[in-house]
């Protein structure tokens, strides 16, 4: 169809002539389309997850290091999924009055504290569970490399 030649000519004149607006890396949705398409991701991410976990337990050697911390890659994010879908229900119950100080060091809670209001205290600190889980996927690969250049040296 086209040569390689002639489709770089093409893609040059296309960056020099073309008129393209801003291409922006983040495209807000206004509510409420966003917010369920974020928690939708959060709900098929986790199940991809729990197939990944499904899986690897049912058909990979369990007493390998790689496939443990694997599972355990799974199982931490899994948690981190349903604690962010939690919080972030939580989030839409509250109003700005239920923070103090918000967006600063002294960022709180304000009385009367509701477990709506715990919820989303919580929640925000997914990065409890969100580096354990990060840690577990770069030992997992570390493992499975040691196994590949094992294999490729013998």
């Amino acid at each position: 169809m086209f040569s390689p030649k002639s489709l770089m000519v093409i893609c040059l004149a296309a960056l020099i002539w073309g008129d393209a607006g801003p291409a922006w890396a983040l495209q807000s949705h206004g509510p409420p389309e966003g917010f369920y398409v974020h928690q939708m991701a959060h709900v098929l991410f986790s199940a991809a997850l729990a197939y990944l976990f499904w899986h690897t337990r049912r058909t990979q050697d369990l007493y390998h290091s790689g496939w443990k911390y694997l599972q355990t890659f799974c199982v931490l994010l899994i948690l981190w999924n349903i604690l962010a879908f939690s919080g972030h229900e939580a989030q839409r119950h509250l109003v700005s009055e239920d923070i103090v100080g918000k967006n600063t060091w002294g960022e709180g809670l304000a009385f009367p504290i509701t477990s709506v209001k715990v919820l989303y205290y919580f929640a925000k600190m997914d990065h409890l569970l969100v580096v354990p889980a990060l840690s577990a996927l770069v030992m997992s690969l570390r493992a499975f490399y040691k196994d590949a250049r094992m294999e490729a040296a013998s």
